[in-house]
């Protein structure tokens, strides 16, 4: 199954089986020479079917075709080495891509030392390799083609510019067709949901830097966004001004809540905080582990910003971090 957006650009969801996402919007840009395939999916059958199915309808061959990555994360790069051709082209940024093949080369690497910081139970740790960003990746690892912000890239008679994004990951990319003024936007800038934006090692005030991303693709004339998740609704600036709103918000939650109750671990506060899961309010006993890795990371994202602002400060006690409002 899949939708002809307009002209030859086409979208295959992709099911994302027991996830909140629930689906993952593939985008081809179709050319009888050589067409474009914008993201792929977990490494799941169902996905697998369901992109295969698609590209077969819409008569894509993959040694014809070449891939573009707009991020790391297994839901868009899951099926990678499973649909490339033996000539395909995979466009991924510099910073993502690295970090892909040193998490192929060492897939049990687990970053206990930060989990164990921001209050996470042993047992809870022990879980981590099972969470879908770990099982559903890429089973090998395949040359990448590296490009970066500025870059163009040219298929199906469009001239694709390469925007560097980088927020949800460090590396995240955007593509945009100024003729038809469409953007591709990964999960940069998602309508019906916020952006995960959580800490990575090595990648500093990763919430500073994806407000300072919205911004950059603020400026752009879209008549056409293409989020990698759910629908559309409203224009791209609203949306924007929508979602660093909804940050301002966390972090005078986090504030409150930090002043209320000093000292608390970034897990604590995390239970603190109003969450939806699901489309719902839940409360933090009801919260899936595999949730709560990203209420904690984007918990630590906002001390984080906090933090370099000189509005939070936190101490060590051995194990833990504890945090408090300055």
């Amino acid at each position: 199954m899949y939708t002809q957006i307009e002209g030859n650009i086409y979208t295959i969801p992709v099911p994302l089986p027991g996830n909140p996402l629930k689906c993952l919007n593939s985008y081809v840009i179709k050319d009888d020479a050589r067409s474009l395939v914008i993201d792929t999916g977990f490494r799941m059958p169902e996905c697998l079917e369901a992109l295969r199915t698609g590209l077969d309808e819409i008569g894509i061959d993959m040694e014809r075709a070449d891939i573009f990555l707009t991020h790391m994360h297994a839901d868009h790069s899951g099926l990678v080495s499973d649909i490339a051709g033996a000539n395909t082209k995979v466009f991924i940024s510099r910073t993502d891509g690295e970090r892909m093949l040193r998490r192929l080369e060492h897939p049990d690497a687990v970053r206990v030392e930060e989990y164990v910081g921001d209050g996470f139970s042993d047992e809870e740790i022990s879980h981590f390799n099972d969470a879908p960003s770990m099982k559903y990746t890429p089973n090998r690892a395949i040359p990448f083609t590296y490009v970066g912000d500025g870059d163009i890239l040219s298929y199906g008679g469009r001239r694709l510019e390469v925007i560097s994004t980088p927020g949800h990951t460090p590396g995240h990319l955007c593509l945009y067709d100024k003729d038809a003024k469409a953007m591709f936007l990964g999960d940069h800038v998602l309508f019906d949901i916020t952006p995960n934006i959580t800490t990575w090692p090595a990648f500093d005030d990763p919430l500073g830097h994806y407000v300072h991303s919205l911004m950059d693709v603020s400026i752009y004339d879209v008549r056409l966004p293409l989020p990698a998740h759910r629908g559309v609704s409203g224009t791209m600036a609203e949306r924007i001004g929508t979602i660093i709103e909804h940050h301002g918000a966390r972090i005078r939650e986090m504030l409150d809540i930090m002043d209320a109750n000093p000292g608390l671990t970034a897990y604590d506060l995390s239970g603190k905080m109003s969450w939806r899961v699901h489309g719902r309010s839940n409360s933090w006993a009801d919260f899936p582990l595999s949730q709560k890795w990203f209420a904690v990371g984007e918990t630590a994202a906002h001390l984080e910003y906090l933090m370099k602002r000189g509005r939070a400060r936190r101490e060590f006690n051995g194990r833990v971090w504890h945090y408090f409002a300055d």
